[in-house]
């Protein structure tokens, strides 16, 4: 079989490089309804010049190989679309994707997307495809890879096809191990149906159905309803059997022993046939049925002790009659279902090994959980039973003789299942949910030995050999024979009741500036109603206002901490463009999406080039609202007013100017909008006018001469508003709302130091500094000292900008070292900004000093009484620690 790591490295010595593997969950800015993307950025080198109509033989070798790829449509959308295009000659990134599509499908994974884009670099494409489980998908990105170059370059086909087969079978192997089983599947599966998102939590069964505080748990099928003492009791089958036998009920005569001494004796006792199993065990593990002689006794203990972690075992009676399994969930009865051990029948021609093989060519069985049936396989437990009758796989068995394979019916080592649950005797019903009281589970799988259960168990003889705690769902879901029960429902049903709300409301806020202010402005005024809020920004993670982790926090990974915490009642989460273009959003839909404004930032990064580029990253966020939720758009910039198109909810807006054109265009139509008009923070329903608070009242907007934080007034205003938020609790959010280093850390944080002011700002890009500019030539100071980062995580013309407008800004400019240099040196970013300033009209005096303390104390010891030091913060913690630390310095001296 071959393994990931060889093939990885196969991959990267041809010549054709797999640069970079990621995913994508949730909605995305690829695709909109596939919401789980592979994305791999391919160099494929020497094939940028070789389509393939230009390598010879590679059509008549790729359908040789890979024959069902002849299904592919392509851009023709029709059978065979795709052959024409490589007929007609197309390029490598391209059919890698056709490649990673069918490669999973036949694997057992059905996906239908696919997009392969060139980039602005020549030679590297973005190849991507959705996938149903992650590591299979990242593994089929090498496999298609792999393929490509293998049929390229010549390779034999004999190699190809062999390497092919194992490949898929990884696959297989691969999704087997990582996916949810049956039971966990078809939960999920229920709940998703009814709108309900989840969350995986751990690499196994352990699963958050709902967000915040409305969430509910799963693992497997027990729930954090499932009581642990009854879960003990299920589990000690010694208990389980007095407790059930005292209340009642029909058991089978057993002993529970520890010394193989005492085997002897208790066989005599209860006498043969007999069961022995494991006193703890489950799922038939250690359990051998049919036991007739002393000897096989002795051996099915030791089976059984090796497999009790406390080393008791059970010896029991066994009854006749078939094996059936009845579930009741939640004191309900919802299926039973008969079950057989994997078997073959003889028929005086064929060796055991055939027939076998024979079973295994039925279509309904497959390998592990991918089909209704899983196949046979030949381990342990077979040839353990083959010895007892002294049989091997040759062996020819006699005609209509049933040789069972296994010694438990599990579907999942071959068995099949026949669904009973119509037939059952309203006595039997009444049985089996009186045990589910008894034992208090609120899932619980009774397994029976009886005739039948068309009569009572009193009456034929029957009895219950044990309980489970976290039953298997399949052999109901998709019994072999009969109908299939979607016991999953009735789980959820526990769980979320008729009108048990499962999400919270989640605000969304994106844009290139203000993001982070409006975030801690919404959640200061939803907190002011009463709602326990989890927020994240770039400076960390809050729930409850109290930090939680620190460090730039706008990305899914964050987005979900605060989903997944028990307390939140409502997430305010920043969405910032590097976390959407890295993994997503973390959720699969909105209530409220912001969007501030779309301006040059870190654009040149991840094949986003332009404005427009940026605002299709962004425009991710609107895409993501609900149909009953709210879109809050920018109505004066032209890039995120386009995004109205693309949301499926509501949409509003927000402007400096009620008469700007977009605005009067949703009065006229009866729309909601929030406004900076006369002074006041006003939102318009129509045409009336709902005036909310004066700007100078606000202390955000600096007695209302800071335009851009008027601008996240508004946007907050809104969204509030929109969401159900009282006028009252808005006012009061905007009122106590104020611009500190602990309420808004980095933005316009000013600070009395000795007789002179510091400002420090979050502004890092041309319109952040633009903004910043206009704000402080309002301000009466004597003299203005900058301190910028020399930050090259920008274009060329981005920061000649910036050092442009600190001149006209600044009358002393101090430049430090940044951050993020994007493969320049510190002196190439220091001579961009110098640039800058020399195409400013204004002259002005300029200093390099690399070491941040240096340049921050530089700029104290220049200031005298009155003047103004700005510190543009791009490592906000850290300025605000050197203020700190100076200050206190001075107190000291």
């Amino acid at each position: 079989m071959r393994e990931t790591r060889p093939l990885t490295q196969a991959v990267l010595t041809l010549n054709m490089k797999i640069l970079e593997i990621r995913t994508l969950r949730g909605p995305n800015y690829w695709s909109g309804y596939w919401k789980k993307l592979i994305i791999m950025r391919l160099d494929i080198g020497d094939y940028e010049e070789k389509p393939t109509d230009k390598i010879e033989g590679f059509y008549e070798r790729m359908n040789e190989v890979m024959p069902s790829i002849q299904t592919h449509g392509c851009s023709y959308k029709e059978a065979g679309g795709f052959n024409r295009r490589v007929q007609e000659g197309t390029w490598a990134g391209h059919v890698i994707e056709h490649f990673a599509l069918e490669l999973q499908t036949l694997a057992g994974m059905d996906v239908g997307y696919g997009r392969t884009r060139e980039t602005g670099e020549k030679g590297i494409y973005n190849v991507v495809f959705a996938y149903f489980e992650e590591e299979v998908g990242r593994y089929t990105a090498r496999a298609a890879v792999r393929l490509f170059l293998e049929l390229a370059e010549g390779k034999p086909m004999a190699e190809i096809k062999q390497t092919l087969a194992d490949e898929i079978q990884e696959m297989r192997v691969i999704r087997e191990r990582v996916r949810f089983g049956p039971s966990t599947a078809s939960i999920v599966e229920e709940a998703e149906s009814r709108g309900i998102p989840y969350i995986r939590l751990n690499d196994q069964s352990l699963i958050q159905l709902g967000y915040g505080v409305n969430q509910q748990r799963i693992q497997a099928t027990t729930t954090n309803k499932t009581n642990m003492i009854s879960c003990d009791i299920a589990t000690n089958k010694a208990a389980t059997k007095k407790l059930l036998g005292e209340m009642g009920v029909p058991v089978p005569k057993g002993f529970r022993i520890r010394d193989e001494d005492e085997v002897k004796s208790t066989v005599e006792s209860v006498g043969f046939p007999v069961v022995i199993k494991p006193l703890d065990g489950n799922h038939g593990r250690g359990a051998t049925i049919g036991i007739e002689t002393l000897e096989d006794a002795l051996t099915a203990f030791h089976v059984a002790q090796s497999q009790s972690r406390s080393k008791w075992v059970i010896v029991e009676k066994m009854l006749d009659g078939g094996d059936f399994r009845a579930l009741v969930v939640d004191n309900k009865l919802v299926a039973i279902a008969e079950r057989t051990p994997a078997h073959v029948v003889g028929d005086g021609v064929n060796t055991i090994q055939a027939l076998i093989d024979k079973v295994n060519e039925d279509p309904r069985r497959g390998y592990g959980h991918e089909n209704v049936l899983t196949q046979i396989d030949v381990d342990g437990s077979t040839e353990k039973l083959l010895k007892a009758k002294e049989y091997t796989l040759e062996t020819i068995l006699p005609p209509g003789e049933i040789l069972h394979l296994k010694t438990t019916a599990n579907i999942s080592t071959g068995g099949t299942a026949i669904d009973h649950t119509d037939e059952a005797h309203p006595e039997n019903v009444f049985l089996f949910e009186r045990i589910a009281k008894i034992i208090g589970l609120d899932i619980i799988g009774i397994d029976v030995i009886a005739p039948n259960i068309t009569d009572p168990l009193r009456q034929n003889g029957g009895g219950v050999i044990e309980v489970n705690a976290a039953p298997g769902f399949r052999m109901h879901l998709a019994p072999s024979d009969g109908i299939g029960r979607n016991v999953a429902e009735y789980v959820v049903d526990m769980l979320f009741p008729p009108g048990k709300p499962f999400r919270i409301p989640i605000f969304a806020i994106t844009g290139t500036n203000g993001k982070t202010t409006t975030t801690r402005l919404i959640a200061q005024i939803l907190r002011g109603s009463g709602k326990t809020v989890g927020f994240t920004t770039t400076d960390g993670t809050y729930i409850h206002n109290n930090q939680i982790t620190a460090g730039d926090n706008t990305g899914p990974v964050s987005a979900q901490l605060v989903l997944k915490d028990p307390s939140v009642q409502v997430a305010v989460l920043e969405t910032a463009r590097g976390g959407i273009i890295r993994s997503g959003i973390g959720y699969d839909y909105c209530d409220v999406g912001v969007v501030t404004n779309v301006a040059a930032d870190h654009l040149g990064l991840k094949d986003v080039n332009t404005l427009e580029d940026l605002a299709r990253v962004k425009a991710v966020v609107p895409r993501s609202v609900s149909s009953k939720g709210y879109a809050v758009l920018n109505a004066e910039d032209e890039l995120v007013f386009k995004m109205r198109k693309l949301v499926e909810g509501k949409v509003v807006y927000f402007a400096m100017d009620e008469n700007h054109p977009n605005i009067r265009r949703n009065v006229r139509r009866g729309g909601i909008s929030c406004v900076y008009e006369n002074g006041f923070i006003t939102l318009l329903k129509g045409k009336w006018k709902v005036r909310v608070e004066r700007a100078i009242n606000i202390p955000l907007t600096y007695g209302g001469r800071a335009e851009f934080m008027i601008q996240n007034v508004l946007a907050a205003t809104l969204a509030c508003f929109v969401h159900g938020v009282s006028l009252e609790d808005i006012r009061v959010g905007l009122a106590t709302f104020t611009p500190s280093t602990a309420q808004t850390p980095g933005r316009m944080n000013f600070v009395e130091v000795a007789d002179f002011t510091v400002l420090m700002d979050f502004a890092h890009n041309p319109a952040g500094v633009s903004g910043l500019q206009k704000f402080i030539e309002q301000l009466t100071y004597q003299k203005r000292i900058g301190i910028l980062s020399g930050v090259g995580d920008r274009r060329d013309e981005d920061l000649r900008e910036m050092g442009r407008l600190a001149a006209e800004t600044f009358d002393h400019l101090i430049i430090r070292r940044g951050d993020y240099l994007r493969g320049r040196t510190q002196e190439a970013v220091f001579d961009l900004l110098k640039d800058g300033v020399k195409e400013s009209d204004k002259q002005i005096t300029v200093e390099i000093i690399e070491e941040s303390k240096e340049a921050v104390y530089r700029g104290f010891e220049l200031a005298q009484k009155g003047d103004l030091v700005v510190i543009l913060a791009d490592t906000v913690q850290k300025d605000i620690a050197l203020v700190n630390q100076y200050r206190e310095e001075i107190a000291q001296r």
